[in-house]
């Protein structure tokens, strides 16, 4: 198992890292410098050429983060042409040359078996799909409450898809979680705590496209089960819903905390249910071990 030390310092580093306020264009690049930070503490570094997943999800990391300084200032849509270039790569780049695209060898089509099409087909626009959806919901202009708590929902949900990663046994793929949650920590707090000099846009493509880089990990290379990861995909477009303002006036702080708070429940269920899984699955090993020779 990882050192609990480490994976907290490394959660730390990338958290200080990422704490000076810059501008809009430059704030995706704090938190990419941040998030290396984090990776260099857990001595994850991607292999060249990239040997797995999670090795092309950090190749990947510098293009999300490129992508979110395009926006210019005051673009409050999110449909720019390289942010839906890269969060349509995601999947491809993913599952590039995994045996989920490229096995049975003999029934390729330009290299790719056509399960893997019908794969890729189904699940590369899924990424710029919802992520419209959620930029739609979590517009400063229209719903402040919920731009303001999205940043620490999405924190919220890579923790624990990373948490439920590890506990799967995929100890590399859960640990990227750690300075990817560090690197949105500042940021969600100054807008959770309505820091009117905090920045109106989260570096979508970057927290979105993080974890929706996750969940392939863990669902493709883990042992996350599709219900896992459509749940965690889901929660932040649920949590960003619109709440009738008759029962809780609209941007209000009861509207952030009990945002924050519902996150919290939905993700905790779902850890709770990796860990029961981890717990029958280590009983065997635990019976083995309490044997007498």
């Amino acid at each position: 198992m990882p050192d609990g030390l480490l994976c907290l310092l490394a959660f730390l580093i990338a958290a200080a890292v990422a704490t000076p306020q810059v501008t809009t264009r430059l704030q995706p690049l704090l938190m990419l410098g941040s998030m290396l930070a984090g990776l260099v503490t857990l001595n994850i570094l991607p292999a060249l050429p990239p040997a797995s997943a999670a090795d092309r999800f950090l190749c990947l990391l510098p293009l999300l983060a490129l992508a979110d300084c395009c926006r210019t200032t005051n673009t409050r849509r999110f449909t720019t042409l390289p942010n839906m270039l890269v969060l349509t790569a995601i999947v491809p780049t993913v599952l590039f040359r995994s045996v989920w695209l490229i096995q049975p060898a003999s029934q390729t089509i330009l290299g790719i078996t056509p399960t893997g099409w019908l794969l890729l087909l189904g699940l590369t626009p899924l990424p710029v799909a919802l992520a419209l959806i959620l930029q739609r919901l979590a517009a400063p202009s229209r719903y402040p409450d919920v731009a303001a708590s999205l940043n620490l929902c999405l924190l919220c949900c890579l923790l624990c898809t990373g948490l439920a990663i590890t506990l799967g046994g995929y100890l590399k793929g859960g640990l990227l979680a750690l300075p990817l949650a560090g690197s949105l920590l500042p940021t969600a707090l100054r807008k959770a705590l309505g820091n009117s000099h905090a920045h109106s846009d989260l570096p979508l493509t970057l927290g979105w496209g993080s974890l929706i880089s996750l969940l392939l990990i863990g669902g493709f290379f883990g042992r996350l089960t599709p219900i896992q990861c459509a749940c965690f995909a889901t929660i932040p477009l649920l949590t960003a819903l619109p709440f009738p303002p008759r029962f809780i006036p609209r941007n209000s702080r009861r509207q952030i905390l009990l945002r924050i708070t519902t996150t919290a429940l939905l993700c905790g269920l779902l850890l709770a249910h990796a860990w029961t899984v981890f717990a029958v699955r280590m009983l065997p090993l635990l019976a083995s071990q309490n044997t007498p020779p």
